[in-house]
């Protein structure tokens, strides 16, 4: 009878973790720009051409907007 304890223990682990809750995501916040941030940023990297990193960047905050707000449609 011992040796089906350990067993029985695994076994009963197995069917407790089977019902698990759903876990909800936790999206960051983003803070909006306003349209006249927006244009200023846009004049401002078309005034200086030899930026490289700078639009890199923004492009890359540009992808990360999208998946917060794709996250917290999804609550």
């Amino acid at each position: 009878m011992k040796k089906k304890t350990p067993f029985m223990a695994v076994f009963c682990l197995f069917l407790a973790s089977c019902s698990s809750q759903k876990i909800k995501p936790i999206c960051p916040q983003i803070a909006p720009w306003s349209a006249e941030f927006q244009k200023q940023a846009a004049t401002e990297l078309r005034a200086n051409p030899t930026l490289v990193a700078l639009p890199e960047i923004a492009r890359q905050d540009v992808v990360l907007r999208d998946q917060v707000r794709a996250c917290q449609a999804g609550e």
